[in-house]
């Protein structure tokens, strides 16, 4: 084993590492160390956890095990694996009796069949996310957990697993469900997160409920219950959360699913998974020699579809009729967008719109990304029909998925048809964060465009970046030291970081120091300080840290960025806590959640 605390220095002929761990020590193998390298969940091949190791390691042969090949990016993990060598797909596997039947319910009786009718009977201009907000009425959470309570009723041994859309809707759903309960999301520690997927599988509760987790890397065969109370647009994720209850165990025959997402597309997408299982026609016999393993492909029937009532059922084939005609209508031209613009500001009797006041009007409006096309931004799209923009930073795009909000930026900078994003364009789409918020994360926009795959080179610092005329000249060592001497006062007899040196213009940077002295250490003990303070910040134990994270935390009043948390000098630096730790981000939620004295 080759993981966190885990590391094996022996020689061996078979080493199994995380990416994390192996990222940052991968330097300390060889490029050739390895003959054989298998690679699980080959799709994140293109994440910036794994891609430096792939490409680092060069063996002689090359592995990609995964379940959901399809990313939501578009990107094709071929580029390093090649064409797929073997492929099972779910109808496949399904018909052959190798995962557990499906009974899947579309729990959906709360349909506007008054909605509906009127929809069918006119040319309303629609936008298929005006329809499902106007076409489904949403249920009350406490209605929620009494309808899973009764369905889950009939499964012996319920074992459920909830997937839900936020932190806070889980926070609600878990509260309701009762003791039996527990959460588990990116915000938890690792240690609450692992107590909780502990009592799960070992049976001292019986369900737990997901907020962005549990999609892959987890195996709990004998969950029997998959509860789905949040959309996704990616059918990937859509089928690693239904796969979370389709494993086999013993005992185990079938999963329950109940599906509450009230969305048209989504009610299409499952009636097309269920039409592909009824045509799909086996080629090849099955037996215990068969190259897809042995399964049970009686005449029995692998996949169930059940609706709510029988008025929802009778009114299917109306539902997928509106939603090809809402697909197939005439695309706004721009003159319409206008006028439907002014007609809303009329209505509210405003001269300034805001993203909310366009997202929650309540009378025919463009989508989004027709504005966006017409227009080339929103806020372009108001300028032009003679208004005022306003820009609240509470109407954001919010993301718990970094690698959601990488795959739209990239294909946001495609669309654009850019080489890189500017933060104007992250501005001018609400579907982003502000840049405020992201370059708390993420520093500049050109680290921002490097991470997400855009850049293909990691941009120079920005104070390297300026004019040398915009830094003061340092043309001797007296000069260097009495500025350096100043800047360890202001630190509180801090030694500076040389990032603290390369953000203050008045500060010499660190190659003007190496004009003078051959190492950059050598100033200070030109200065009489000891050059080990400069080690210092890298000798801070578990609880020191912890406890420095604390009284960051309660000075700023949030969690500290990278950035904030590298300004502290009576910490470690932030790469320290990543070495140490993993996940910046992951890092710091789970020091906040720690207890400390």
């Amino acid at each position: 084993m080759y993981v966190g605390c885990d590391k094996t220095t022996r020689p061996t002929n078979f080493l199994f590492a995380t990416f994390q761990t192996m990222k940052e020590n991968r330097k300390n193998f060889q490029k050739d160390e390895f003959d054989y390298i298998i690679v699980d969940e080959a799709h994140h091949s293109k994440a910036r956890t794994y891609f430096p190791t792939i490409r680092y390691f060069q063996s002689e042969f090359l592995l990609g095990l995964t379940a959901t090949p399809d990313r939501l990016d578009g990107q094709k993990i071929e580029e390093f694996y090649g064409e797929p060598v073997y492929e099972l797909g779910f109808v496949e596997a399904t018909k052959r009796g190798l995962i557990a039947e499906c009974d899947y319910r579309l729990v959906l009786d709360d349909l506007s069949q008054e909605r509906l009718d009127e929809y069918l009977a006119s040319n309303e201009k629609l936008s298929i996310k005006q329809l499902n907000r106007t076409l489904f009425i949403k249920k009350r959470d406490e209605e929620i957990v009494r309808l899973i309570g009764g369905y889950s009723a009939g499964v012996k041994n319920p074992k459920t697993m909830i997937f839900c859309r936020t932190i806070t809707h889980a926070r609600k759903i878990a509260q309701l469900m009762g003791d039996n309960a527990a959460l588990v999301h990116k915000k938890n520690s690792d240690s609450a997160n692992d107590r909780a997927l502990r009592a799960f599988k070992s049976g001292e509760i019986n369900t737990i409920i997901s907020v962005d987790m549990l999609n892959e890397g987890v195996d709990i065969p004998d969950a029997n219950v998959i509860v789905f109370l949040r959309n996704t647009v990616s059918p990937a994720v859509f089928y690693q959360q239904l796969g979370r209850g389709t494993r086999l165990a013993k005992g185990k025959k079938k999963v329950l699913v109940l599906d509450f997402v009230g969305n048209c597309e989504r009610i299409k997408a499952i009636l097309e998974l269920k039409q592909e299982i009824d045509d799909f026609k086996l080629q090849i016999p099955v037996t215990e020699y068969s190259p897809h393993g042995a399964g049970e492909a009686d005449s029995r029937e692998k996949f169930t579809l059940n609706t709510a009532t029988p008025e929802f059922q009778s009114r299917i084939i109306d539902i997928i009729t509106l939603l090809e005609t809402v697909r197939s209508r005439k695309e706004w031209t721009c003159e319409e967008c206008i006028a439907a613009i002014q007609q809303l500001a009329d209505r509210l009797g405003k001269t300034i719109l805001s993203y909310t006041d366009y997202a929650n009007s309540d009378i025919e409006m463009p989508v989004y990304a027709t504005l966006q096309n017409r227009f080339g931004s929103f806020e372009a799209a108001i300028v032009a029909a003679g208004l005022q923009y306003e820009r609240l930073s509470n109407e954001r795009g919010r993301f718990d998925l970094e690698d959601e909000l990488f795959a739209m930026a990239r294909a946001y900078v495609s669309k654009l048809g850019r080489e890189f994003l500017t933060v104007k364009n992250i501005e001018d789409n609400p579907e982003f964060p502000s840049w405020s918020t992201l370059s708390r994360q993420y520093g500049t926009i050109g680290n921002f465009n490097y991470l997400a795959g855009i850049a293909s080179k990691k941009p120079v610092s920005r104070s390297r970046k300026k004019c040398p005329e915009s830094r003061l000249v340092f043309d001797s060592k007296e000069n260097i030291k009495l500025a350096l001497s100043r800047k360890i006062e202001e630190l509180g007899g801090s030694i500076p970081t040389t990032a603290q040196l390369e953000a203050d213009e008045t500060m010499p940077t660190k190659s003007q120091i190496r004009k003078f002295y051959a190492k950059y250490g050598d100033v200070y003990q030109d200065m009489g300080l000891d050059v080990g303070d400069l080690k210092k910040r890298q000798k801070y134990t578990d609880q020191e840290i912890r406890t420095e994270a604390h009284r960051i935390y309660h000075k700023l009043g949030h969690a500290p960025s990278r950035t904030e948390w590298n300004r502290y000098t009576t910490t470690c630096c932030y790469s320290t806590v990543t070495n140490r730790y993993g996940n910046y981000r992951d890092a710091i939620a789970e020091l906040l959640s720690s207890s400390h004295n």
